[in-house]
């Protein structure tokens, strides 16, 4: 498995998401370790999560 993208983004299971570069630089050290962390490519998956609405510039 390729090392995550910074803008890749965590999600906590109660819906709350960040990027990864904001999680390693320690921000949310405060929260649990149980995340998903989907890439920023996976539209589809980020828009079931709903972190994502509508189109993006690339569709």
């Amino acid at each position: 498995m390729t090392a995550h993208h910074r803008d890749d983004i965590v999600i906590w299971p109660d819906g709350f998401h960040a990027t990864v570069g904001e999680v390693r630089s320690g921000e949310f050290a405060h929260r649990s370790d149980d995340f998903e962390i989907v890439r920023l490519e996976d539209t589809d998956r980020l828009r079931e999560l709903g972190v994502m609405d509508g189109e993006s510039e690339n569709d």
